[in-house]
Order: C-alpha cells, then structure tokens, then sequence
C-alpha cells in the first residue's frame, strides 16, 4: 500500500505534466496560426512563394540573393508604408503583419524600382464546423433540367 507521501508527490507530478504539455500545445496552435509567405530577390526578379493566401497574421521571409541592396514593400487592405529595412546582398529579413481579405501589392522600390510588382492576393479565411455524428455537407440539390426539357418555375 502506498504511502499518502508518496501519492501526493505523484498527483502533483501528473498535475505539473499536464501542464507543460497543455503549454506546449497551446504553443504548437499560435504557431499554427502565422502563415508563411518566402520573397526572394534577385537583381532583376521579385520572386513570391504564393499569389493566394487566407485572411490573418503572416510571415514574409524574405532572402536577398542578388547584388544590390533590396526592400520589401507591402500595399494594401490596411497597410500603406510597410517595409523591411535595406537588405543588402545575401541578406535575409522577416516582416509579420496583420492581413485583411483584397489585394496586396509587394514591390521592391529600391532595387527593382516601384512597378516591377507581384500580387498577393488575400481570400477570408474559411470557418469549418460541424454538428452531430452526420458526414452530410450540405443539403442535396435537385439537378438543373435537361436540354429541351420543359421547365417552368
């Protein structure tokens, strides 16, 4: 029979594990949440890992791999004048921000010059839930009629 010690040292063992492991999933979900967005430069490119990203906080990683010196600009929904520091060659930078569904123009007005431009653009993010034990996604829909077919509605 264990002594009521050694059961109380045990309970707080499982207590404080619980714990961290809660911590670290917590962790895991906020990291989860910041997308990822790779810029590259080259003396005569502006290269971007995607041209579609959801709505929310993300990452632009951004990597010099050219020559002269080179800034990351982002213009759109909500930002006007956001921008790394002068990256200069082989450098890299990384600038989160906050991004609203529309279109965001990333551009390079230092090296490349302020119309060598990409798009990215920002769809709103999608909410997924569910009710109930059913694999039913939406309601059946009846079938549009056939060609030649009288319809009357």
């Amino acid at each position: 029979m264990p002594r009521p010690r050694t059961r109380l040292l045990a309970g707080i063992l499982v207590f404080v594990l619980a714990l961290g492991l809660a911590g670290i999933t917590s962790a895991r979900t906020q990291q989860a949440k910041v997308a990822k967005v790779t810029v590259t430069f080259t003396d005569k490119t502006l290269r971007v890992s995607t041209i579609t990203r959801d709505a929310g906080m993300t990452t632009f990683v951004v990597f010099n791999k050219g020559k002269k010196h080179h800034v990351l600009a982002i213009e759109g929904p909500g930002l006007k004048g956001v921008q790394t520091s002068k990256l200069a060659a082989g450098a890299s930078a990384t600038l989160t921000v906050n991004l609203r569904p529309g279109a965001y123009v990333l551009s390079d007005p230092v090296g490349l010059g302020v119309y060598d431009v990409q798009f990215l653009n920002v769809l709103k993010a999608a909410a997924v839930s569910g009710k109930g034990n059913s694999n039913v996604v939406a309601a059946p829909v009846a079938p549009p009629p056939m060609c030649g077919e009288y319809y009357t509605p």
